[in-house]
């Protein structure tokens, strides 16, 4: 056997027992010292090889490509996350155009209200009970708690197509009207507005406005506090 037959027979399989092999070997020494190199150099690799494989191995690569997944879709949703509050917000923003352009002031509305009444409420000439007027309150979640000096007129009414409530009570320099407003998606409340003769103020209680209509802008303050105080709504 030739030297280079014997390092291919050699290389292919280290532990080989072909009586060529050994022959040649025996016949020439520097076949036999690179024969024992390659048989040392494949006993290191197959020792290197022979590596104990933990019992949780199994256990610890699923984990492992669990946590990986878990923290793709994590990317994932942050990203979606950023959409939707992009998106959120330009429809937060749209809505609250389109709701501007769309809102009903009420204290405006109440103003009309009473002019186009005329003086049906106003010469009313009544003297409603606290409890005539909570019987009547009560449908709105209402109630006076301490009385509210003469009150001319008590009446249920539609306030822009909302069944509101309508009184005319004694201020201090006159009449003074004021609407009882469930709370309607689009109403405005918490605002005055004046028409150079009438002062109409709104102010929101808890799911009800109160809106209050005087000639005296006085009377409107008073009656306002009055009533805030006075007159309680439930949730």
């Amino acid at each position: 056997m030739d030297d280079l037959e014997f390092r291919r027979t050699i290389y292919a399989d280290p532990n080989c027992d072909d009586i060529r092999v050994k022959e040649a070997a025996a016949q020439d020494p520097a076949k036999q010292e690179f024969w024992s190199e390659q048989k040392k150099i494949d006993a290191s690799l197959q020792a290197a090889m022979k590596v104990d494989v933990p019992d949780d191995l199994a256990h610890k690569l699923i984990l492992r490509q669990t946590m990986q997944t878990h923290q793709h879709n994590k990317k994932r949703a942050r990203v979606h996350l950023a959409l939707a509050a992009s998106l959120a917000f330009v429809v937060g923003v749209s809505f609250t155009l389109w709701q501007q352009q769309n809102y009903i002031d009420l204290s405006a509305q109440s103003l009309a209200h009473v002019y186009h009444e005329g003086p049906h409420a106003l010469d009313a000439n009544e003297d409603f009970t606290m409890q005539q007027v909570n019987a009547k309150l009560a449908q709105y979640g209402g109630h006076l708690n301490e009385d509210m000096g003469q009150i001319f007129y008590a009446n249920h009414c539609v306030h822009k197509g909302v069944k509101s409530l309508h009184l005319v009570m004694q201020g201090e320099n006159g009449k003074v009207t004021v609407f009882v407003v469930p709370h309607k998606e689009g109403y405005k409340a918490k605002n005055r507005v004046n028409d150079g003769y009438l002062t109409a103020e709104a102010v929101e209680m808890n799911n009800t406005s109160l809106v209050i209509v005087s000639e005296n802008v006085h009377d409107v303050e008073q009656t306002k506090n009055k009533l805030t105080k006075g007159m309680t709504f439930s949730a």
